[in-house]
């Protein structure tokens, strides 16, 4: 039984599901690519992970409403694994409520704009080599995946 306290978070799928596509074209008309919920090595997953030419990894936390937001404790812990990290979420959603180191994005089903940037947090050297590698295996694992003819 839910404490008095605790908000129940009911996710809004269709608005979430516009935030993720508007973020991904966001990244990808700002030169970055990107790959939806990757696994973390701390077991947390990132909503999209994404990696630009000079190499340099961006989390996006994508937040449908405020109440999955005020639900959602565990996005510091996103910060070891990127070099920057920003949430996503829609032109409702109230930003005042949004930490203040952290970037954040507006994003709908047609696109979006970073409205805060992200301050830069620079991997080491082994994380940054670690998360570069595990973002080409699934890339590569996910191609392989959706080819539709066979290779000759």
């Amino acid at each position: 039984m839910p404490q008095e306290n605790t908000p129940i978070v009911k996710r809004d799928t269709s608005r979430a599901d516009a935030v993720f596509a508007g973020a991904s074209r966001m990244l990808h008309n700002l030169g970055w690519n990107s790959l939806m919920e990757v696994s973390l090595a701390n077991n947390r997953r990132a909503d999209i992970l994404a990696i630009n030419h000079k190499g340099e990894i961006l989390i996006i936390e994508v937040k449908s409403c405020l109440a999955d937001f005020s639900s959602d404790e565990k996005w510091p812990e996103y910060r070891d694994f990127c070099d920057y990290f920003i949430f996503a979420v829609d032109q409702d959603f109230p930003i005042d409520r949004l930490p203040a180191e952290t970037g954040y994005a507006i994003a709908d089903q047609f696109g979006g704009a970073i409205i805060r940037e992200a301050a830069l947090h620079k991997l080491s050297g082994p994380r940054r080599k670690a998360m570069t590698l595990k973002f080409a295996r699934i890339a590569a694992s996910r191609l392989y995946q959706n080819l539709t003819t066979p290779m000759a």
